[in-house]
């Protein structure tokens, strides 16, 4: 794979601005780390100034609470570039990198990969689009905890996380505790409402599986109709 880590590089948003000598230093540089589920990567209020690529598996950025809660920003997976926003400012990070599934990926420290970066404008222009996307997920997550019921911010879920055909069956990989900690509500809650989306016909649910009956009435529970 690190053979072939330029050419994966060169099909980033932000490593496609640079040359292709610049992708050969990169893939030299890189260190390639395997990470295990439930690790994290780096955690909320350290200072972590990395940049790394996923080759596989899946991240998912957590925000903890004084009182322990947790509260799930958004998730990546293969082909994912995470710059930690220490990188740029040196202050710590406003969340954690969690491990959900076993995960592979090249890092590179600050030191190594601001240089590069900084060699071309438009690879900073990139960084700084992505960074601003980041920032209206972020955006989204706050306004749909503060709009959206429950039911709505369930509902959205289903369709944006599993995306499967109406009528077809998507194994269900995600567990109670995670889909309260995506919608920002309670693992019972979240059994109640699916229980409830059952009995009105919206969905069929079993331990290993759920199954849309009607996108329809999903999409606009979550306001997308």
């Amino acid at each position: 794979m690190q053979n072939n880590l330029a050419e994966y590089l060169a099909q980033d948003d932000v490593f496609s601005k640079l040359s292709a000598r610049d992708h050969d230093e990169l893939a030299r540089l890189a260190i390639r780390v395997t990470y295990h589920k439930g690790q994290y990567i780096c955690m909320q209020d350290d200072v972590w100034e990395r940049a790394l690529y996923v080759v596989s598996g899946k991240l998912e950025w957590v925000m903890l609470s004084p009182d322990g809660k947790r509260q799930v920003v958004f998730r990546m997976g293969a082909g994912a570039v995470v710059w930690g926003h220490s990188l740029f400012d040196g202050e710590p990070m406003p969340a954690s990198l969690e491990v959900m599934e076993d995960s592979v990926v090249y890092t590179w420290r600050g030191e190594e990969v601001r240089p590069i970066i900084s060699r071309n404008v438009e690879a900073v222009w990139a960084i700084t689009r992505k960074l601003v996307a980041i920032m209206r997920k972020v955006r989204d997550v706050v306004y749909g905890f503060a709009f959206h019921p429950v039911a709505g911010r369930l509902a959205t879920l289903l369709l944006t996380h599993y995306q499967p055909v109406e009528g077809q069956p998507a194994a269900r990989d995600l567990t109670l505790d995670q889909m309260a900690n995506t919608i920002g509500t309670t693992r019972e809650l979240v059994s109640k409402t699916l229980h409830q989306f059952a009995n009105d016909g919206m969905i069929e649910i079993s331990r290993v599986e759920f199954t849309l009956m009607d996108k329809n009435r999903l999409k606009k529970m979550a306001g997308r109709e």
